[in-house]
């Protein structure tokens, strides 16, 4: 934290991205294929805080919005605890807001690493993969 006269400022410090494809799963069942791309951020008193987008198609997207209980596994064996930001699933909408904690990456070094996944594409794009 740095100091200006008697005023501290907390500097949050960014850790990268990670991106790729998951199972999003409620209860333990797989409910959609969702891409993901998060950002972490290192809280000034030792936390991390993390939070990005999550896309998938929008007939599973309104299926799952608001939902407790929403984990992505990814492919690379990660269980994510997601929760939605927005209050409000804007219409037709393929992407949306979320909070992530969970089994993030445990050092800077894999937080730049990020990840070479594609992402999926929705019902109406191209085919998934």
């Amino acid at each position: 934290m740095r100091r200006i006269g008697a005023q501290e400022i907390s500097v949050m410090q960014y850790l990268g991205r990670i991106s790729g494809n998951g199972n999003l799963r409620i209860g333990g069942e797989t409910v959609a294929r969702a891409s993901y791309e998060i950002e972490g951020f290192a809280e000034p008193r030792g936390g991390v805080m993390s939070s990005g987008e999550l896309s998938l198609a929008p007939s599973h997207l309104k299926a799952v919005f608001g939902r407790v209980g929403l984990q992505l596994l990814t492919d690379d064996g990660r269980l994510l605890d997601v929760r939605f930001s927005e209050k409000a699933l804007r219409l037709a909408t393929e992407v949306v807001h979320v909070e992530v904690t969970g089994d993030l990456p445990s050092s800077p070094a894999e937080w730049r690493a990020g990840s070479t996944s594609e992402p999926i594409r929705s019902e109406r794009g191209s085919s998934r993969r």
